[in-house]
């Protein structure tokens, strides 16, 4: 009897000593280019915003715009921002005019088959999903109205660290 709880006490040490994950981890992206990018580096250096979307999506089309703007305005933050398009294998032409007639700045990511769309169970696109530093989902939306990305934005500052403020020399008056 002693034995068995000295077990279950041994493996409780144990889980708290190994991180626990989210189910979110081990995520590879492949960029335009066939380069796979794994979402966890990412994680290391902040939180990531991960925007599920298609060129075929009238939202998407009006959303993205809003999630370039939010990316450019935190661009010296430590924030991650990866476009996954969840356009066909066949509609790659299509995708990469739609970049550049919108020069669209932000990475883009491929998922023609789904696969990550499926592990952060994307029913409806535009989704914008964003991870903490824990790969815990800190917020999530589901297509889009106006008005989303000032919410978004909010929810991603809210993960960076806050700024240190400046001074200068104190004066002590002698």
């Amino acid at each position: 009897m002693n034995r068995v709880v000295l077990v279950f006490l041994l493996l409780g040490v144990l889980a708290g000593a190994v991180p626990a994950f989210s189910g979110y981890e081990n995520i590879i992206l492949q960029d335009m280019d066939g380069n796979e990018v794994k979402v966890d580096s990412l994680l290391a250096e902040g939180p990531v915003v991960l925007n599920f979307w298609a060129t075929w999506c009238r939202p998407c089309r009006v959303e993205m715009p809003h999630i370039e703007k939010i990316a450019a305005d935190l661009v010296f933050k430590k924030v991650h921002f990866a476009a996954i398009s969840l356009d066909a294998r066949n509609r790659r032409t299509q995708l990469e005019k739609y970049i550049v007639k919108n020069e669209i700045k932000l990475p883009v990511y491929l998922d023609a088959q789904g696969t990550v769309a499926k592990r952060f169970k994307v029913a409806a696109i535009p989704t914008t999903v964003v991870l903490d530093s824990e790969a815990e989902i800190h917020f999530r939306t589901k297509g889009y109205r106006p008005g989303d990305e000032v919410l978004l934005k909010k929810k991603i500052e809210a993960l960076l660290p806050e700024e240190e403020e400046e001074t200068g020399p104190v004066d002590t008056g002698e």
